[in-house]
């Protein structure tokens, strides 16, 4: 019997330390999406190329489409709690942006999050759209989606030279 006892403690041992091939997914952001998440936190003296933007949307899974929209490959992408519809990349003299959007996620819930808590009275949204001045050229913009526009939020980075 002790044979026995000690044969099982070490299959349940052996067992316990092997690799868990069919555990299930976690329930957070893929790795891919942490360089999407920095550039989109807009953090003061941050910067940005086309290229890098365009790296950090593709590592997270999304596509570049006709038209230069960037969408989920082949699952939905999580990011903020939600899951993101498309991207858009901008580079333009003197301006730069990066926008998300996404549904599943509360605009104010994000706003209030990052602690973005100016409204926006230039946004034409129904809901409150929010937006905090960073530095002199970086600003952070939460704003409000409606089911007409196919998404819940949005949230862009805007940088200024």
């Amino acid at each position: 019997m002790k044979i026995a006892t000690t044969t099982l403690a070490l299959f349940l041992t052996a067992l316990a330390a092997a690799p868990a091939t069919h555990a299930a997914a976690p329930a957070i952001a893929p790795p891919g999406t942490a360089t999407l998440e920095a550039l989109l936190a807009c953090k003061a003296g941050s910067d940005f190329s086309a290229a890098d933007a365009i790296d950090a949307l593709q590592a997270a899974g999304l596509a570049k489409k006709p038209g230069g929209t960037f969408e989920p490959e082949d699952k939905p992408v999580a990011l903020f709690g939600g899951t993101v519809n498309s991207a858009d990349v901008t580079v333009a003299e003197g301006e730069k942006g990066l926008f998300v959007y996404l549904n599943g996620v509360d605009a104010k819930r994000l706003a209030r999050d990052w602690s973005v808590t100016e409204v926006n009275e230039h946004a034409n949204t129904e809901e409150p759209s929010y937006v905090k001045r960073i530095d002199k050229h970086h600003t952070l913009h939460v704003i409000a989606g409606d089911d007409y526009e196919g998404y819940s939020a949005a949230v862009k980075c805007q940088i200024s030279h």
